[in-house]
């Protein structure tokens, strides 16, 4: 009997020595928030330094924490030096601050241990010091290169099966490195230069006919004309060879009433995107205007707004994709009072 007594007194002491949950953590941050810093990969890259005054920097490191982690944080360099003129201050609370005027440039790797009483967090950083003015870097803009920065990742215009591509990989200094693909695959039959030059790299080639995905993504990484650092997530999605229609199917007439909301959408067929709507012939109702509706790969897609006139509006509605194919429709907004 005694022992049984002793064995559920055993038992109803467990629950009073349970770990707490969530258990206590802590982790080194990188985001814009936190310290304005990009993950590239498993390095987080600070903002940049120079060497030319006023010059002097300052950069974030902070952690979050989690469960019952302790109210004082201390941060150490582990690996690699920080820029030469640069230190870090004393920490406050969860952060610290990378600060001084740097005096060399280049491209500095270093790796900063958190510690938080028996919790740690270590993460692999990055600043890269010029002389005046930002380093060489990936551009991705609608009228750069036609790519759209989405979630991180450049999406490039579209190949089409079976016909020839140039998806043009560009940076700011305009000025030339190398690159290469690091993790992810090209699509089928496309390749891209270790080299380039002023005009930039080239993911160039032939999409095989049977190649059509929703969009292959690769990340690529290399070296600009001083060499700084390069990187960019990207995505190419290959299309079927269809021609570019516009989708008439919702008919070709759209109601609305005076006073009251009204939206309606454009649809497309084939083609390679981006995509832009625009108005050939007609005139639009007043009150309504063409605005992308979600996608900003397809432009001025949707007719919306709040009409103000009533009556019978014939319009022509232009398409146009990327590789330059236009196809038309007509359509009669019809706006009752």
């Amino acid at each position: 009997m005694t022992a049984m007594v002793a064995a559920f007194a055993g038992l109803a002491a467990g629950p009073a020595s349970a770990k707490p949950y969530p258990p206590p953590s802590i982790h080194l941050l990188c985001t814009a928030a936190a310290n304005q810093g990009t993950l590239e990969g498993t390095v987080c890259v600070l903002p940049f330094g120079v060497t030319t005054a006023p010059n002097a920097y300052s950069g974030t490191l902070a952690v979050s924490r989690l469960g019952s982690a302790g109210p004082n944080v201390t941060f150490a360099v582990t690996a690699g030096s920080l820029p030469p003129g640069l230190s870090l201050a004393a920490p406050s609370g969860t952060s610290t601050v990378i600060t001084g005027n740097p005096t060399q440039t280049g491209t500095f790797n270093f790796t900063i241990k958190a510690t938080d009483g028996g919790l740690t967090s270590t993460m692999a950083f990055q600043i890269t010091v010029t002389v005046q003015g930002p380093p060489d870097q990936m551009v991705c803009s609608p009228t750069g290169n036609g790519g759209f920065l989405e979630n991180g990742i450049c999406l490039l215009p579209d190949a089409v099966a079976g016909l020839p591509y140039q998806g043009h990989l560009l940076t700011s200094h305009n000025a030339g490195g190398t690159l290469s693909v690091v993790s992810g695959a090209l699509p089928a039959g496309l390749t891209l230069p270790a080299t380039f030059g002023s005009s930039g790299d080239v993911v160039g080639g032939t999409p095989p006919a049977t190649a059509i995905t929703g969009g292959a993504t690769f990340t690529v990484q290399g070296t600009g004309d001083q060499g700084q650092p390069l990187y960019q997530a990207y995505s190419i999605a290959v299309d079927q060879n269809v021609p570019l229609a516009v989708n008439t199917t919702v008919g070709p007439t759209l109601g609305c009433t005076v006073g009251q909301a009204c939206s309606h959408l454009f649809f497309l067929i084939g083609g390679a995107a981006p995509y832009t709507w625009s108005l050939a012939a007609g005139k639009l109702p007043p009150g309504l205007t063409l605005q992308t509706y979600s996608d900003p790969r397809d432009a001025n897609d949707e007719l919306a707004g709040t009409p103000t006139t009533a009556g019978s509006y014939p319009i022509t509605m232009r398409l146009s994709d990327y590789d330059g194919q236009q196809a038309t429709a007509t359509f009669t907004v019809v706006v009752s009072s």
